[in-house]
């Protein structure tokens, strides 16, 4: 190697370091004149790092991007050599030998080239910097939003919000089952998006379940004031109606392909509630509270409650109705509560629970 093909290797390597000065950068310029492999090394790894600053903005940072860029030549450059292959016979032919610095390179600029392809879902997802809160079931959590909105989730849950929340919009879109106590803002008001109803509010508190395998979706206001907007309802509609203070709404689906493809059924049906004593909310407080509920979605609640799979193997059994509190109690406990108010046996195998008469 002569000494300018190392001062073009060393100037190279400070140029994706992001160490290179513009003094460095023209001579470097100059000397790929005259070595057109070497140029066209250079323009790929300028253009990679073009497509990938524009594909992940943290990587729009020389450093970040020199970082991961040099940690991948690095890996390239140790790795064990292939074994030769064995000579053959050829025509003469002139052949510019490539030093092992390039096939680093190469190696670079393929893996930059190919994530994106590979990945493009994921890459979309950091694009848009989703925040997504995922609660097991069997576990609750209560949680400060960046706005200063305190929010209880529930078992087998997703509550999710972009990066712009709390400074151009305060939206959040709910699968499962979330109480909301949100701080007033007048100018920005808090919505909550689930499959087919939307929640806009400015200061209260209000508690959403709106889990997709339940057929239903509810909405409790406990203080303050709230708009539901109801999409995708029976004849393609869109309904707004106000829920008062005590109020609870209750919307019957019809399963469609995906969550924002149930059907709502109407008319609705709206109860009301304590406020200071509500069931409804009890969940937060660690209690399972239930009245009149048919054994089919007992069971549901139970299941994200204790984290088990109950399988009803009897038809008639899940229209029973039962009423009680789950307070301390494991399943097998909870389990023998409700056999007291109608017999039924139950056998477990791990966390699949068979019930019947």
């Amino acid at each position: 190697m002569t000494a300018e093909q190392q001062r073009i290797d060393i100037l190279l390597a400070r140029h994706m370091a992001g160490e290179i000065t513009p003094a460095e950068r023209e001579e470097l310029q100059q000397l790929l004149k005259g070595h057109a492999d070497t140029a066209f090394v250079m323009e790929v790894l300028n253009a990679v790092q073009t497509v990938t600053t524009g594909r992940d903005p943290e990587l729009a940072d020389p450093d970040v991007w020199a970082e991961r860029s040099w940690s991948s030549l690095e890996a390239a450059m140790n790795a064990p050599a292939a074994p030769a292959a064995p000579q053959e016979a050829a025509p003469v032919a002139k052949v510019r030998r490539m030093r092992p610095w390039y096939y680093a390179a190469a190696a670079v600029i393929a893996v930059a080239v190919a994530l994106p392809f590979l990945f493009r879902d994921k890459a979309a997802i950091s694009h848009a910097a989703q925040r997504n809160i995922v609660i097991a079931k069997g576990e609750r959590t209560s949680l400060s939003l960046p706005d200063g909105t305190k929010v209880w989730v529930n078992g087998g849950s997703k509550l999710s919000y972009g990066e712009a929340f709390g400074s151009s919009n305060r939206e959040v879109c709910l699968e499962g089952e979330a109480c909301f106590e949100v701080a007033p803002d007048e100018k920005r008001p808090f919505v909550v998006r689930t499959g087919n109803m939307d929640v806009r509010v400015l200061g209260t508190r209000f508690n959403i379940k709106a889990y997709p395998e339940d057929g239903q979706v509810q909405a409790v206001l406990l203080n303050g004031k709230v708009k539901l907007t109801l999409r995708n309802t029976a004849g393609g509609q869109e309904k707004d109606m106000l829920l008062a203070p005590g109020q609870k709404v209750t919307l019957g689906t019809v399963a469609g392909e995906g969550v924002a493809d149930r059907e709502l059924q109407l008319p609705l049906e709206v109860g009301a509630v304590n406020p200071a004593d509500c069931d409804e909310i009890a969940w937060i407080n660690d209690r399972l509270v239930f009245r009149d509920v048919p054994f089919r979605a007992l069971a549901r609640d139970m299941e994200r409650w204790y984290d088990v799979k109950i399988h009803l193997e009897d038809a008639a059994l899940g229209k029973e109705l039962f009423s009680g509190v789950f307070d301390k109690q494991d399943i097998n406990e909870a389990l023998k509560a409700l056999q007291i108010a109608t017999p039924f046996t139950y056998t477990r195998n791990g966390a699949d629970v068979y019930i019947r008469r």
